[in-house]
């Protein structure tokens, strides 16, 4: 503990708030987040007692409870309870959340005398809690909680305790005789918090949007780099829009995760509201970039966000499916480089790429299931599925190579485009022995992140890299 209630009536009891206090997060924004993604139609039903803030709350609690064991708890104010508990003072949660969420946390934490909350027609925030309070604990009682609203049942306990950026009414407090503990919280890191929520190092499977400009080598000048530089924006600012709603749909089963627990808004560093407003803004920015670039862009990248949220809350579940639409995403980016600038489309790029993106996407979970682990299991695969995957990996990126072996020999726009063709026979060569590599690394258990992802890290990707962009600068 980094402080004790030596200095108070042992007699007093310790009255703790709820949402913001002895957790992270907020129970309503909870409630209506786990409402929204699993039960809109029952959410939408109770419109009309929106606008009373008790039944609302009780509304929510109603369509989905809340996990109590899963909350982001405050340990700080945890080990404070816990305190108070051995010293043998009463302790109560009294708080503005329904009585229901309220009981279902005193249930899974112990130690608890007591839970009030709101009960459907009253509130229980503020001057409303204030009254229930000095009605019930008339002697006097130390309160804990986080915001502003609690002000007046700090100025007219007996002893307060600031959780977090509270601590700035300290000095307000004491001007009126109220004895003042603050719980420093714990040191966030809000800028590496939401680079990492935004998945901002996956933007880097964005480059794919340039591949077009090397195939058409005759097209380009910098207004053209210039315009697909604003595409790869536009299409990171809707892909990160879908990890943060990907996330906030997760929140429950995040929480249960090992290591995903650890996400910031899992773990209660970023608030749910937050990540609302973020994925609508970066969604709605996103799209107006796509849309002011060109009509066509905006139609593939309206499409690529369709398939991926299609993924987040159906297809992800269902094996090989999943794969299928993740190789379809990446050849989609492709697709946004060649309607951004007009390109004429090639069914031999597609078909390669869907096989290739297909190929890679089976090697990531070709780990997952050869460590026959649950989250292998909870996509839809078995871990002796391993012949299966191996099987169609292989397949399908050998016949990737196949279809870019049989374009170089015989497109009659491979001759016209380029010079000396025949060093493009260096492309599927390389390609080749990166795949190799990349699957011997995944039968192995050794490849740890996404195909892509790894080449971006891996020095021979790069060599081998070099010497097709090599090839390609000799051919022309």
């Amino acid at each position: 503990m980094m402080f004790d209630l030596g200095c108070f009536d042992r007699h007093l009891p310790l009255v703790c708030d709820l949402d913001g206090t002895l957790t992270k997060s907020d129970s309503c924004h909870e409630n209506f987040c786990h409402a929204f993604f699993h039960s809109p139609q029952r959410l939408f039903r109770a419109v009309p007692g929106w606008f009373n803030r008790a039944a609302l709350k009780q509304t929510l609690a109603n369509i989905r409870p809340i996990e109590a064991r899963a909350l982001p708890y405050r340990e700080e104010v945890l080990d404070l309870i816990r305190g108070a508990h051995a010293a043998g003072r009463e302790i109560h949660l009294v708080t503005a959340a329904d009585q229901s969420i309220a009981d279902n946390v005193i249930s899974h934490l112990g130690g608890f005398d007591g839970a009030k909350g709101s009960d459907g027609s009253l509130n229980l925030k503020g001057r409303n809690k204030l009254k229930w309070l000095q009605e019930n604990f008339p002697n006097g009682f130390i309160y804990v909680g986080d915001s502003a609203a609690d002000l007046p049942i700090w100025e007219a306990s007996t002893g307060a305790v600031l959780v977090g950026n509270a601590a700035r009414y300290a000095s307000q407090l004491r001007k009126v005789g109220v004895e003042v503990r603050t719980i420093v919280p714990e040191k966030n890191e809000p800028v590496k918090d939401w680079l990492s929520e935004l998945r901002i190092h996956q933007w880097s499977k964005n480059v794919l949007i340039f591949v077009p400009l090397f195939l058409v080598p005759t097209v380009g000048g910098f207004p053209v780099v210039l315009k697909t530089a604003f595409a790869f924006l536009a299409v990171g600012l809707v892909a990160s829009s879908t990890y943060v709603i990907n996330d906030l749909a997760d929140l429950e089963a995040d929480r249960a995760h090992a290591t995903k627990r650890l996400r910031a808004i899992a773990a209660g560093r970023i608030s749910i509201i937050r990540g609302f407003l973020a994925s609508i803004f970066l969604l709605a920015t996103g799209l107006g970039i796509a849309l002011l670039l060109d009509y066509r862009f905006a139609l593939a990248v309206s499409s690529y966000l369709a398939l991926t949220l299609a993924y987040s809350f159906c297809f992800k579940r269902y094996a090989l499916l999943d794969v299928t639409v993740i190789g379809n995403l990446f050849t989609l980016r492709i697709v946004m480089g060649q309607a951004l600038n007009d390109f004429e489309f090639s069914p031999w790029l597609f078909s390669f790429s869907s096989l290739l993106f297909f190929s890679l996407s089976l090697a990531k979970r070709h780990v997952e299931v050869m460590h026959a682990h649950s989250q292998g299991k909870g996509r839809g695969y078995l871990p002796e599925d391993w012949p299966l995957t191996l099987g169609y990996g292989l397949a399908s990126g050998s016949a990737s190579i196949v279809i870019m072996l049989i374009f170089v020999v015989l497109d009659p726009r491979v001759a016209e485009a380029y010079h000396n063709s025949v060093w493009l026979f260096v492309a599927p060569a390389g390609i080749f022995i990166w795949l190799q590599r990349i699957w011997i690394l995944s039968h192995r258990m050794e490849l740890h992140d996404d195909p892509v992802a790894f080449a971006l890290k891996d020095k021979t990707s790069y060599l081998i890299g070099a010497c097709i962009a090599l090839a390609f600068v000799l051919a022309l």
